[in-house]
Protein backbone atom coordinates (compact mmCIF):
# COMPACT_ATOMS: atom_id res chain seq x y z
CA UNK A 1 0.00 0.00 0.00
CA UNK A 2 2.80 2.39 0.95
CA UNK A 3 4.66 1.55 -2.19
CA UNK A 4 1.69 2.45 -4.45
CA UNK A 5 1.11 5.66 -2.55
CA UNK A 6 4.74 6.65 -3.15
CA UNK A 7 4.40 5.85 -6.88
CA UNK A 8 1.25 7.94 -7.16
CA UNK A 9 2.90 10.79 -5.27
CA UNK A 10 5.91 10.63 -7.59
CA UNK A 11 3.62 10.73 -10.63
CA UNK A 12 1.90 13.86 -9.30
CA UNK A 13 5.27 15.52 -8.69
CA UNK A 14 6.40 14.60 -12.21
CA UNK A 15 3.26 16.10 -13.74
CA UNK A 16 3.63 19.22 -11.60
CA UNK A 17 7.26 19.59 -12.58
CA UNK A 18 6.42 19.18 -16.26
CA UNK A 19 3.71 21.83 -15.99
CA UNK A 20 6.15 24.18 -14.26
CA UNK A 21 8.59 23.74 -17.14
CA UNK A 22 6.08 25.24 -19.62
CA UNK A 23 8.04 27.06 -22.32
CA UNK A 24 5.31 29.39 -23.53
CA UNK A 25 6.98 32.18 -25.54
CA UNK A 26 6.86 35.58 -23.89
CA UNK A 27 6.18 34.29 -20.39
CA UNK A 28 9.76 33.90 -19.19
CA UNK A 29 10.51 35.70 -15.94
CA UNK A 30 11.91 39.14 -16.61
CA UNK A 31 10.60 39.35 -20.18
CA UNK A 32 8.54 42.33 -21.22
CA UNK A 33 5.39 40.15 -21.58
CA UNK A 34 5.77 38.81 -18.06
CA UNK A 35 2.25 37.35 -18.04
CA UNK A 36 0.70 40.81 -17.86
CA UNK A 37 -0.97 40.31 -21.22
CA UNK A 38 -3.18 37.37 -21.86
CA UNK A 39 -2.25 35.26 -24.87
CA UNK A 40 -5.12 35.12 -27.35
CA UNK A 41 -6.53 31.64 -27.96
CA UNK A 42 -6.87 30.37 -31.48
CA UNK A 43 -10.48 30.41 -32.70
CA UNK A 44 -12.20 27.02 -32.78
CA UNK A 45 -14.56 25.88 -35.46
CA UNK A 46 -18.00 25.96 -33.96
CA UNK A 47 -21.40 24.53 -34.67
CA UNK A 48 -24.14 26.78 -36.07
CA UNK A 49 -25.31 27.59 -32.54
CA UNK A 50 -21.76 27.91 -31.22
CA UNK A 51 -21.96 24.87 -28.94
CA UNK A 52 -19.44 22.06 -29.18
CA UNK A 53 -19.32 18.62 -27.60
CA UNK A 54 -16.03 17.27 -26.28
CA UNK A 55 -14.12 15.94 -29.24
CA UNK A 56 -15.06 18.80 -31.55
CA UNK A 57 -18.51 17.55 -32.58
CA UNK A 58 -21.38 20.06 -32.64
CA UNK A 59 -24.01 19.60 -29.96
CA UNK A 60 -27.22 19.86 -31.93
CA UNK A 61 -29.46 19.79 -28.84
CA UNK A 62 -28.13 23.16 -27.69
CA UNK A 63 -28.35 24.72 -31.12
CA UNK A 64 -29.86 28.17 -31.02
CA UNK A 65 -33.12 28.73 -32.88
CA UNK A 66 -32.22 32.29 -33.83
CA UNK A 67 -29.50 33.58 -36.08
CA UNK A 68 -26.81 36.06 -35.08
CA UNK A 69 -28.60 38.72 -37.13
CA UNK A 70 -31.85 38.12 -35.23
CA UNK A 71 -29.95 38.14 -31.96
CA UNK A 72 -28.40 41.55 -32.81
CA UNK A 73 -31.82 42.88 -33.81
CA UNK A 74 -33.33 41.67 -30.53
CA UNK A 75 -30.51 43.26 -28.56
CA UNK A 76 -31.00 46.59 -30.33
CA UNK A 77 -34.75 46.41 -29.67
CA UNK A 78 -34.12 45.61 -26.00
CA UNK A 79 -31.69 48.52 -25.65
CA UNK A 80 -34.10 50.92 -27.39
CA UNK A 81 -36.93 49.91 -25.04
CA UNK A 82 -34.79 50.33 -21.94
CA UNK A 83 -33.38 53.66 -23.05
CA UNK A 84 -36.95 54.92 -23.71
CA UNK A 85 -38.05 53.66 -20.29
CA UNK A 86 -35.10 55.35 -18.62
CA UNK A 87 -35.82 58.60 -20.45
CA UNK A 88 -39.50 58.43 -19.47
CA UNK A 89 -38.59 57.85 -15.81
CA UNK A 90 -36.17 60.78 -15.84
CA UNK A 91 -38.48 63.21 -17.70
CA UNK A 92 -40.08 65.87 -15.48
CA UNK A 93 -42.30 67.48 -18.14
CA UNK A 94 -45.63 65.55 -18.21
CA UNK A 95 -46.22 66.22 -21.94
CA UNK A 96 -42.81 64.90 -22.98
CA UNK A 97 -43.16 62.01 -20.52
CA UNK A 98 -46.51 61.02 -22.08
CA UNK A 99 -44.91 61.18 -25.55
CA UNK A 100 -42.04 58.94 -24.42
CA UNK A 101 -44.51 56.51 -22.85
CA UNK A 102 -46.43 56.31 -26.14
CA UNK A 103 -43.17 55.61 -28.01
CA UNK A 104 -42.36 52.93 -25.44
CA UNK A 105 -45.85 51.42 -25.82
CA UNK A 106 -45.41 51.35 -29.62
CA UNK A 107 -42.01 49.63 -29.32
CA UNK A 108 -43.42 47.06 -26.90
CA UNK A 109 -46.40 46.42 -29.18
CA UNK A 110 -44.06 45.99 -32.16
CA UNK A 111 -42.01 43.42 -30.24
CA UNK A 112 -45.10 41.55 -29.07
CA UNK A 113 -46.47 41.40 -32.61
CA UNK A 114 -43.15 40.01 -33.91
CA UNK A 115 -43.17 37.36 -31.19
CA UNK A 116 -46.75 36.39 -32.02
CA UNK A 117 -45.91 36.16 -35.74
CA UNK A 118 -42.88 33.97 -35.01
CA UNK A 119 -44.93 31.73 -32.71
CA UNK A 120 -47.65 31.47 -35.36
CA UNK A 121 -45.03 30.45 -37.95
CA UNK A 122 -43.62 27.81 -35.59
CA UNK A 123 -47.12 26.49 -34.93
CA UNK A 124 -47.83 26.20 -38.68
CA UNK A 125 -44.57 24.28 -39.13
CA UNK A 126 -45.48 21.96 -36.25
CA UNK A 127 -48.94 21.35 -37.73
CA UNK A 128 -47.35 20.50 -41.08
CA UNK A 129 -45.03 18.07 -39.28
CA UNK A 130 -48.00 16.48 -37.52
CA UNK A 131 -49.82 16.06 -40.85
CA UNK A 132 -46.74 14.39 -42.34
CA UNK A 133 -46.42 12.09 -39.32
CA UNK A 134 -50.09 11.10 -39.63
CA UNK A 135 -49.53 10.21 -43.30
CA UNK A 136 -46.51 8.08 -42.37
CA UNK A 137 -48.51 6.36 -39.63
CA UNK A 138 -51.40 5.61 -42.02
CA UNK A 139 -48.94 4.26 -44.60
CA UNK A 140 -47.29 2.12 -41.93
CA UNK A 141 -50.61 0.72 -40.75
CA UNK A 142 -51.61 -0.08 -44.35
CA UNK A 143 -48.32 -1.90 -45.00
CA UNK A 144 -47.96 -3.53 -41.58
CA UNK A 145 -49.26 -6.97 -42.56
CA UNK A 146 -46.98 -7.04 -45.61
CA UNK A 147 -43.94 -6.03 -43.52
CA UNK A 148 -44.70 -8.68 -40.88
CA UNK A 149 -45.03 -11.35 -43.56
CA UNK A 150 -41.73 -10.31 -45.23
CA UNK A 151 -39.99 -10.29 -41.84
CA UNK A 152 -41.37 -13.76 -41.05
CA UNK A 153 -40.25 -15.17 -44.40
CA UNK A 154 -36.74 -13.76 -44.04
CA UNK A 155 -36.41 -15.12 -40.50
CA UNK A 156 -37.56 -18.57 -41.63
CA UNK A 157 -35.10 -18.46 -44.55
CA UNK A 158 -32.24 -17.63 -42.18
CA UNK A 159 -31.70 -14.17 -43.67
CA UNK A 160 -31.19 -10.95 -41.73
CA UNK A 161 -34.44 -8.96 -42.13
CA UNK A 162 -34.53 -5.22 -42.62
CA UNK A 163 -35.69 -3.32 -39.56
CA UNK A 164 -38.21 -0.78 -40.72
CA UNK A 165 -40.86 0.98 -38.72
CA UNK A 166 -44.07 2.52 -39.98
CA UNK A 167 -43.21 4.89 -42.79
CA UNK A 168 -39.48 4.68 -42.12
CA UNK A 169 -37.53 4.69 -45.35
CA UNK A 170 -33.84 4.15 -44.82
CA UNK A 171 -33.59 6.18 -41.64
CA UNK A 172 -31.44 3.72 -39.77
CA UNK A 173 -28.94 1.12 -40.75
CA UNK A 174 -27.86 -1.81 -38.67
CA UNK A 175 -24.61 -3.53 -39.51
CA UNK A 176 -24.93 -7.13 -40.68
CA UNK A 177 -23.50 -9.70 -38.26
CA UNK A 178 -20.40 -11.54 -39.50
CA UNK A 179 -21.16 -14.97 -40.98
Amino acid sequence: MKKWFVYILMAFFAVGFAAAQDNTPGLEPGSENDGAEQIEALPLEQAPGGHMKPGGRPDMRKRSRISDEQRAEMKAHYEAIHSLAEAARAEADPVKKAELIEQLRAKLTEGAEKMQAEFSKRLENAEADVAEMKERLAKGEAEMAQRVEEHLQKLLAGEQPEHKGPGVEGQRHRPQPPE
